[in-house]
């Protein structure tokens, strides 16, 4: 009875250390998830409590796997609570709905003792999200700024064109509209000849009786995210 018992001991032990070790490797995968994002993120929606939520999301698919064991039904039961909960919620990137999917399988290869492709697998879509990042896979936008004023209604756009020869390397009209007094909003991409000063473009423009609330946002990210 004695050997019984403890026989039933060393396995509950043995569980024990199996469940922390797939908390804490999902904790350490989802880390490292969450860092990379942090690295590679741009634009203005981020997000701590979104990063927060990354590490969170694989620890709790972990867990859950280890619940439901080796039944798939119920694997895929847990995976459409979870499907439920990313379209109740807002995501403005598509990117970060990717990494969202992506902690949880994360979390659910680990809860499911699928160690090897959790860890190769994790380790080759990091380096693919950061090479994509390092060289603007996906890019179209040139470095730049973007250019917005007001004109009158008398404003002639020969006034900025001679400027733009004068200053710019190249330039895009993004958007033109006309407000509720008339005048009209201009939205420019532009990108500065060598050796000019963004400033002198806007000191010439702002002389201009007809121009007014010139702003000039530098970046690229301010155009594309």
């Amino acid at each position: 009875m004695d050997y019984l018992n403890t026989t039933n001991l060393a396995l509950t032990e043995l569980s024990a250390a199996v469940i922390f070790f797939n908390i804490f490797l999902s904790f350490g995968l989802s880390l490292l998830i969450a860092i990379i994002y942090k690295k590679t993120h741009r634009g203005l929606s981020y997000s701590s409590s979104y990063v927060d939520s990354l590490v969170m999301m694989s620890v709790l698919a972990a867990i859950a796997m280890m619940i439901l064991g080796n039944n798939v039904v119920r694997a895929l039961g847990i995976l459409g609570v979870f499907t439920l909960i990313r379209f109740r919620t807002i995501i403005k990137d598509t990117k970060d709905a990717t990494y969202l999917f992506f902690s949880l399988a994360v979390g659910m290869g680990v809860g499911t003792a699928n160690y090897v492709v959790s860890i190769l697998g994790t380790g080759a879509l990091l380096a693919i999200i950061y090479f994509l990042d390092k060289y603007n896979f996906g890019s179209v936008a040139q470095d730049g700024f973007l250019l917005t004023f007001i004109a009158d209604k008398n404003f002639s756009s020969k006034f900025y064109e001679e400027l733009f020869g004068k200053y710019l390397e190249s330039y895009k009209l993004l958007q033109h509209k006309t407000n509720s007094d008339g005048d009209s909003e201009f939205y420019f991409s532009v990108a500065f000849k060598n050796k000019v000063r963004p400033e002198d473009l806007i000191r010439d423009l702002n002389e201009n009786h007809g121009i007014r609330l010139t702003d000039l946002i530098v970046g690229k990210d301010a155009i594309e995210y």
